[in-house]
């Protein structure tokens, strides 16, 4: 029976799962937040959200509060051909004054990486499965006030639609776009020739692949871990929150094309359920690796 192992290493609630020749490693940069409810699904409120609370696993909604619990999941994937960083978080010395938890943070990542036994030099590959600024803001770190690539020697993957659009936005737009990530966290690595961008699908390494999943973002893809007779799917942003589960048609106010976004989440949720996927969401708070299964109309997380 795989199970994953939990532990703290500087703050971080670390967990652990070993599949075949590879293991993942979940670390959180932002862990357990309060997220108002109506501003991630903007028809939860009262009722709806507490109907939507019976259907959800404990400790995952304060209704009382009238928010969600919400994590920023990176995680890294080990190989034996790599070292993989999927999602790069929120990062520190962000500007996001729209986004209050996630302005100037000083966070302790790179450090809870490091003594995870994964400093900054031995990140092979990182993948931004969307450039949504909470999924990228690692790529970069300030020094002397200029935003130079975290993980030196990591060659830097994004699906290409996402660069694509974006970067066409940013023509018309300049520093607003993304939330200023794409000023501070995406020019600056295609500035040093280290963004890479690739068709979906696409093997990144032996066994693990970038699929398209798009709907939330233009280009967005998941990434899917073969190991063994094991497969795991990081998720990133095709679900948001396990109230998704019971009602597959409920989209997050951030996805750019709410009918693509809901054709996407059921084509997953329908094949990890006929595969027996396990799952690895962005935005889940622990636990964060389980299976879904179907409830009814929808379907339910089974956490490992």
């Amino acid at each position: 029976m795989i199970a994953p192992s939990q532990r703290t290493v500087l703050d971080h609630d670390v967990h652990t799962l070993r599949v075949g020749s590879c293991v993942v490693h979940r670390i959180a940069d932002m862990d357990r937040v309060k997220w108002p409810a109506t501003a991630m699904f903007r028809a939860l409120s009262g009722e709806a959200l507490t109907q939507a609370a019976a259907r959800t696993p404990t400790g995952m909604v304060d209704v009382a509060a009238g928010a969600l619990l919400l994590s920023f999941n990176s995680y890294i994937v080990e190989t034996p051909d790599a070292v993989v960083l999927v999602d790069a978080g929120i990062g520190n010395d962000k500007v996001r004054p729209d986004r209050p938890v996630w302005h100037q943070r000083n966070a302790r990542f790179l450090e809870a990486l490091a003594a995870l036994g994964y400093p900054a030099e031995r990140i092979d590959i990182v993948v931004n499965s969307h450039l949504h600024a909470d999924h990228v803001g690692w790529n970069t770190v300030l020094v002397k006030d200029a935003w130079v690539p975290t993980f030196a020697n990591a060659r830097y993957i994004t699906p290409k639609g996402e660069l694509d659009y974006w970067s066409k936005l940013y023509e018309t737009q300049g520093v607003e776009t993304l939330h200023g990530a794409y000023a501070d966290s995406v020019a600056p690595l295609l500035a040093h020739g280290k963004l890479e961008t690739v068709e979906t699908p696409h093997e990144i390494v032996p066994g693990l692949r970038l699929e398209p999943a798009p709907g939330h973002a233009p280009g967005m893809a998941v990434v899917r871990l073969a190991a063994g007779d094991t497969e795991i799917l990081f998720l990133a942003d095709v679900v948001h929150h396990p109230l998704q589960l019971s009602d597959p048609r409920i989209t997050s106010n951030f996805c750019q094309d709410p009918a693509q976004a809901n054709a996407t989440r059921q084509r997953l949720l329908d094949d990890c359920v006929a595969r027996g996927t396990i799952v690895a969401p962005y935005h889940f708070p622990t636990p964060v690796f389980g299976r879904f299964r179907r409830a009814g109309a929808g379907f339910e997380y089974l956490p490992l």
